[in-house]
Order: C-alpha cells, then structure tokens, then sequence
C-alpha cells in the first residue's frame, strides 16, 4: 500500500511542471465563473482585489472574507517529508477525504492530485501554505464546489472568532472576574521523597503493559498514600505528565502510570513505518479497561502502603476520554454513528481531528457503553477528546467531581466541540472548567520543546507550573478532602482568573449551553 501511495505521488510530481493551476472555477448552478490563483495570492498578500474577484467576492459575507484572507496567509510549520509521512497514515488519508470535497472532480482524482499538491506545496516554501498547494495542483483549472467552500468558511470564522474572541467572551459572562488561587504556590514542590519503581504487568488487551508508580517515603500500612493515576495521550507516553507526577509525590501522594497499548508513541511510530501492526478499529475505546487493570496491579504490588479505594485520575487528550469514562460517563455508541455521518455529507468538510480519529470505523459498535470504575473519587481531563462517543446525556452521567481543561487554540481537540460543549452537560458538584487563552493541544505536555511554538504554545513551562498548580488543589480538596484548600472556581456563575500572561486561565463552576451560544453565535451553524 505504501508504494502504490509513493508511486501516485511520483507520477504527480512528474506532470506538475507541466500542468499547474493557474485558475480556479466555481459552478454556480448554470454558470461558471473563474478567477486567476495569482490574483487570489494578491488579495491574500493585502492588495485591493482585481474586478475579477470583486466580483467573486461579493458571494461571501464580510466575516467570510476576512476569515479566507486569514487562512490564505496561514502557515503551518510541515515540510514536504512531515506531509508525506502524515498523509500515508489512516488519520492523513482520511483528512484528504474531506478535503476532496471541495474539487468538482472524481473522489479518487481529487484525493490524489491534493496529496501531490500537498506535498509539492510544502516541498515549494518549507511550510504548508494555501497560495503554494493550489500553484502545486496538477492541472490548469481546479474546479471548486462552492457548498463545501462554504462549510469551510463557517468553520474558518468559528475558529478565527475562537482565536480572537472566545476567551475574553466568557470573561465577561460573569463580569469582572475575581482573582483566583495562586497556581505557582500550589505547584510548588513538597519536601516528601519517593521511590520511582518501574514494572510490566499482563493486560487483557496487551500481553506487557509498561508502567511505574511513584511511592513516597511516608506510605506505610498506618497511613497509607492517596493515589493518582496518569494517563497519556494519542502518540505521547507516560514521561509526557511524569512532571506533574513528581509534584504530587512530593506531597505525598503515590502517582502510578502507564503506555497505553495502541496508542503510546511507540505504537503509532511502528504502525506509521511498518514496524508494527496497525491498531484495530476503535481500539483506544476499551482503555478505560487498562486503566483499571492498573489499580488492581497496584493494590495487588503495594496495597499495604497506597490507598486504592480512593483514587485520582488525570488524563490528556485520549487520556482524557479515558478518565472521563471512568469518571462515569456512558459511551453512547448511537451518538457517535450519528455524528460521523457528517464525514459522509459531500457538502460538509470535516477538518476537526478529535471527529476524524473518532469516525475511523463509526459502524463498528460494541455492546459495552460503561466504563465506570467505583474507586475513581475525583479526576482531571486535559484537552479531552470527547464528541461525539459522548453525547449531553452520558455527561450528565459523571458520578465524581471532574476538572475539564481546554486550550483556546487547540486544533487537535477544539475547545467548543470537545471541552466546553460536553462540560455544559456535567452536573456534578465541585466540577470546574478551566479555559486556558493561547493554549494549545500540546501546552502541557514535557518533551516536546523540539516542536514548532505554533503546535506546543507559548511558555509551556509556566502551562506546566499551571496544571502542577490545579492538579495539586483539585486533588487535595476532592480526593483528601481537604475543606480549607481554596477552590479553583467560584460557586455558581461567577468565574476566577489565575495563572499569568501570556496564558492566562478562566477558571469556572458553572457553563450552560445557553451561555455558550450566547458568546458563540455561529456554535449552531458548525456541526
């Protein structure tokens, strides 16, 4: 499959000195129009558009057109190899599925003439940028199907208003926000040793799991340390939140965790090269299950010393899914099958990550929906992945308290569809919805200074002093219940302000659907 991939490419590359686009054509039912990719690289440029796109441009509302500047002028850190290797994955290809959408071409035309252009337009500038990709499209003309255009601007507005609006909206649904807890108080490392103890252990899913528990000095049987359990995005590892880790065992707390089987780092780079088997259909769904097995493990290693009826959970991302599941939530297989079939909607471009992952193999459903684990008492999901295989009502499920944290550029899990739309629907009391302004995907994960700032954000060490400092809090008030530990948000609608610039955090009881609506008019228009 890889060859034939390498092969299509090549004959693409071939053709493309010969055969560039130069114009661009939309069909509006019994006509045609035109315009030129260089005037469209003016207009991207800030040029007043030539007559011939006026008149094109007339077609979309004001907020469209500063929304299509504002992708033509975007630039993503990928070179030519980075596309390449992306777009031979299941997540890649199916991301060129969508984008196949907007050609008035074949499906299977499109999909390879915008791999070529993707590639040949990464390979062109050292960055992937619109003006580049459709220069590279292998053929003169590339004929545009103007619903999908469309679809595509509303998410281009919605996720320019994200950027520009969102945060300083929900600020203001509470007015002034007070001053919230000091963070870097909170994150401060404690005097209490500990022991980094690495082990294996057989799962019902994989046959060796690795894992390690952080054990302080003072567990013994007379008093026993809480736990708390972290648990690793998609293509991350343990070391990713080891930090946060390390400050909980300095206070006392015994931190266990794992690399999950199918999803660790490990296994995507040996399915990605051909070294490892590719993860079956909806693998990551039963990860909840390993999670468990985890605890039980502990409780069976070294359950005279930590308190396994008791514990915390954090996770990131997929991890976060996971924690949510074991928070309580039912995985609504029927919500998930219904919102995957936008992915099929030709006048629909899907461009979100988190629905693409989630809509690998929407028709295979399995019977189990509960993940409930009884001994989770508290637990922290950063930038979860949750919509859709959790609709409004399995949130209302979460039987524990719940720290749900989202980053307002996060582009792999966005904010409106995976944090704040699900957290509207959670009950429970002591939850808390922490907006993050300038956060990424990737803001609070360690070893990944290596990557470009536009994936990792701004400052990450002052985002990792922030999730030391709300993980510390919301466990010591929720897990030991510690009453006269502050709280990371207000009660009712009122909302805190913590962390510092430049990412400072919204911290919140209290979201309702209505509210959100409210500060994001275009929420309904955006599946």
């Amino acid at each position: 499959m890889k060859r034939s991939f390498l092969a299509v490419i090549g004959l693409f590359a071939l053709a493309a000195p010969a055969l560039c686009a130069e114009r661009i054509s939309f069909q509006l039912g019994e006509f045609e129009r035109s315009l030129s990719i260089s005037e469209l690289a003016g207009f991207a440029a800030g040029d007043p558009p030539a007559p011939e796109l006026r008149e094109a441009l007339r077609l979309l509302k004001p907020s469209e057109q500063k929304a299509l500047r504002g992708a033509l002028n975007q630039s993503a850190p990928v070179n030519a190899v980075m596309a390449s290797n992306y777009l031979g994955t299941a997540l890649g290809q199916r991301t060129i599925q969508q984008l196949a959408k907007l050609v008035n071409q074949p499906s299977k035309v499109a999909e390879n003439a915008l791999t070529s252009a993707l590639i040949l337009g990464a390979s062109t500038s050292g960055s992937l940028r619109i003006i580049p990709v459709l220069e590279a499209y292998p053929l003169p003309n590339l004929p545009i199907k103007v619903g999908a255009l469309t679809s595509l601007l509303r998410t281009l507005r919605q996720d320019y208003n994200l950027q520009n609006k969102l945060f300083e909206r929900l600020s203001g649904l509470a007015g002034s926000a007070a001053s919230g807890p000091d963070l870097n108080l909170a994150a401060v490392k404690g005097s209490i040793g500990f022991q980094q103890l690495p082990f294996t252990f057989v799962g019902r899913v994989a046959k060796s799991i690795k894992s390690a528990l952080y054990l302080p000095t003072t567990a013994t049987a007379d008093s026993k340390a809480p736990l708390v359990v972290l648990v690793p995005g998609l293509n991350t590892d343990m070391n990713a939140l080891l930090y946060v880790g390390q400050t909980l065992a300095s206070h006392g707390y015994a931190v266990a965790a794992l690399n999950l089987p199918f999803t660790s780092a490990d296994t995507v780079t040996a399915a990605i090269d051909g070294t490892g088997a590719i993860p079956p259909a909806n693998a990551w769904y039963r990860q909840p299950t390993t999670v468990s097995e985890l605890i039980d493990q502990v409780e069976r290693r070294w359950g005279t010393r930590v308190d396994t009826k008791s514990v915390g959970v954090l996770g990131q991302s997929l991890g976060g899914y996971t924690v949510i599941a074991l928070a309580g939530a039912s995985l609504d297989w029927p919500h998930l099958v219904q919102g995957c079939r936008q992915l099929d909607d030709p006048n629909t471009v899907v461009l979100n990550p988190a629905i693409v992952w989630q809509c690998t193999a929407p028709n295979r459903v399995v019977e189990r929906t509960s993940f409930r684990d009884s001994r989770v008492k508290a637990a922290v999901a950063v930038n979860p992945v949750t919509n859709p295989i959790f609709s409004s009502g399995s949130m209302a499920q979460v039987e524990v308290p719940m720290l749900v944290i989202a980053g307002m550029n996060d582009v792999f899990a966005p904010p409106v569809s995976q944090q704040l739309s699900p957290y509207t629907a959670i009950r429970q009391p002591g939850s808390v919805l922490a907006v993050q302004s300038n956060g990424t995907h990737l803001s609070f994960l360690d070893a990944t200074s290596s990557l470009p700032s536009v994936i990792t954000g701004p400052d990450q060490p002052l985002a990792r002093t922030e999730l030391r400092g709300m993980a510390k809090l919301f466990f010591d008030r929720h897990l030991l219940g510690r009453t006269d530990t502050p709280s990371l948000a207000p009660t009712g609608n009122g909302g805190f302000r913590a962390g510092s610039d430049p990412l400072p955090l919204l911290l919140r009881s209290s979201l309702m659907m209505s509210q959100l609506e409210q500060v994001e008019p275009g929420l309904k228009e955006v599946p």
